[in-house]
């Protein structure tokens, strides 16, 4: 069973020359490169490409610098939340680029654990995981991915999580990437935005898991896919990856020109 693309020609081109030349283009126009190739994962916004495209280069220009053949996608749920965690148990994955495969043999260990499902209704009706395949294919055509939606978002869940990737990737972390879909806050003026966003930067860079925890749950700041940033963050302390980099920041007004109600955009990675 093969996972056909929603977004396509909505979120980002449907035509593959079209968007094969945008992506390059948003690779091209990141200059700067960190200097570290141990990564151990990063974060990635899932917005249309217009609005967040450019930001999400950051992040995937830092990937190349990593040799990784298995691509671990944490992504939330907008539609479901009535599951933990639901490995993709598709063959492929399709966008207008070609085909992904999916580590199949992967997902049927994960899938062994109480906590993962298969929601195959939640993966169809996703785009915070769909988005982020063509610019893994543009930079590693050979990738295969382990596709996660996470459904409950909490601290608890994103700290079960870690300690299930832990176990079933440690043997292999040279090999592989962790990539965690999320936006950061949601329709604020652009100013309490990016007070907001600064205050979660801070906090991943420093890498105070409990502070961002609490600072969620007090709704002091936002993202829609907090779990998995909270789960790479406690995998991160696990692997002893214990530097953070904030590659990019921004937000939808700064391409709308609408600064009345923003969202915000993240690209950072964790190294060693």
């Amino acid at each position: 069973m093969k996972r056909k693309p929603i977004v396509a020609g909505t979120f980002y081109p449907g035509d593959s020359i079209i968007l094969r030349n945008q992506l390059e283009r948003f690779l091209s126009n990141v200059s700067m490169l960190p200097s570290k190739k141990d990564i151990l994962g990063v974060i990635a916004p899932h917005a249309g490409y217009v609005y967040s495209g450019q930001s999400a280069a950051y992040a995937y220009k830092a990937l190349k610098m990593k040799q990784f053949n298995k691509a671990v996608i944490l992504a939330p749920s907008h539609r479901y939340g009535n599951f933990k965690f639901s490995a993709g148990n598709f063959e492929s994955y399709l966008t207008p680029l070609g085909e992904v495969k999916v580590d199949t043999d992967k997902i049927e260990k994960l899938l062994q654990y109480s906590e993962f499902s298969f929601h195959q209704a939640a993966h169809n009706a996703e785009h915070s995981l769909e988005v982020q395949l063509p610019f893994l294919q543009i930079i590693n055509e050979q990738v295969e991915i382990i596709p996660i939606l996470l459904g409950n978002q909490s601290p608890e869940n994103s700290k079960r999580l870690a300690e299930i990737l832990f176990d079933e990737f440690k043997d292999d972390i040279i090999n592989t990437v962790f990539i965690v879909s999320s936006d950061l806050s949601h329709y604020y003026d652009h100013k309490i935005a990016k007070y907001m966003d600064e205050k979660m930067i801070d906090m991943i860079l420093k890498t105070d898991v409990q502070g961002l925890s609490n600072a969620l749950f007090e709704r002091k700041i936002e993202a829609c896919g907090f779990g998995g940033i909270l789960s790479l963050m406690h995998l991160a302390k696990q692997l002893a990856y214990n530097e953070t980099e904030l590659l990019n920041y921004s937000h939808s007004g700064m391409i709308s020109g609408d600064n009345s109600q923003v969202v915000g955009y993240l690209s950072a990675m964790i190294y060693k």
